[in-house]
């Protein structure tokens, strides 16, 4: 097998982005604020756009993980654009396909995108959020230097079950 390769998602790359969010969304319904219900029904251009509202070279948008030119994998990177934040930066949306999973692919894609945060857009601060049932993403960022920071109780609502959201940060630049 090749080496995985990380890179920025365009608007060529719609219908695999497309095919994997609804993965995503069927796989992992309960890691989501979306649901496959809702997405499904959306129009092949409505995937398209939203790649293209969140392309920002060289380090916003959305990452996709390829493995033989495949997309198995994305993570979105998106900033604040209030001069006043805009030190920090946003990760949502990490996903990889279940056929590649326990291989690193996630690790790859926070470490790449957290470094391009940091060196080409200046970025100090990361943040996240996960559910707090997901302890497998709660784990895995925690294992990237994520640290708690608050959690919104209640704050999803899914087949009249209730979750919490745990708010995470990573510092990229130590400061006073």
């Amino acid at each position: 097998m090749s080496q995985p390769t990380i890179r920025l998602l365009t608007a060529q790359n719609g219908t695999e982005y497309q095919r994997l969010r609804l993965e995503s969304l069927q796989v992992n319904p309960e890691a989501f604020l979306s649901s496959y219900d809702t997405e499904s029904k959306l129009h092949d251009s409505a995937f398209v756009d939203h790649l293209d509202w969140a392309y920002h070279p060289p380090a916003y948008g959305y990452f996709g993980i390829f493995i033989e030119e495949q997309l198995v994998g994305y993570l979105q990177a998106s900033k604040n654009y209030l001069e006043k934040q805009d030190h920090i930066a946003s990760l949502h949306n990490l996903y990889i396909s279940k056929a590649h999973r326990h291989q690193g692919l996630a690790s790859q894609l926070i470490e790449h995108v957290t470094q391009l945060l940091r060196e080409k857009a200046g970025v100090e601060r990361v943040f996240l959020s996960c559910t707090a049932k997901n302890q497998v993403a709660y784990k895995l960022y925690r294992k990237h230097g994520f640290h708690r920071i608050g959690v919104k109780a209640r704050a999803i609502k899914w087949n009249d079950q209730y979750d919490d959201e745990v708010e995470m940060v990573k510092l990229l630049v130590m400061g006073p």
